[in-house]
């Protein structure tokens, strides 16, 4: 005949408050990684409306008009 011994492992509890405590962890750092993002959207906003500036500024003697409609894009791009 033979036996096997099964050993069941006690039941450990978590320390008291560790479920709000990686509650408030991940909150954070969805909240955080949500802001990163924004701000590296907002940035390349802010590179590619400079770049238009430019180009405007470089075609203002050939054709004022479509430089100051360029302009007026690149400050809606910027800001919308």
């Amino acid at each position: 005949m033979t036996t096997v011994t099964v050993n069941i492992p006690a039941a450990i509890a978590a320390p008291r408050g560790a479920a709000l405590v990686g509650l408030l962890y991940s909150t954070l750092a969805s909240s955080l990684s949500q802001w990163r993002q924004a701000r590296r959207l907002a940035d390349s906003r802010s590179a590619e409306a400079a770049n238009l500036r430019a180009y405007a500024w470089q075609i203002m003697n050939q054709d004022r008009g479509y430089a100051a409609d360029l302009l007026s894009a690149a400050d809606r791009h910027e800001w919308t």
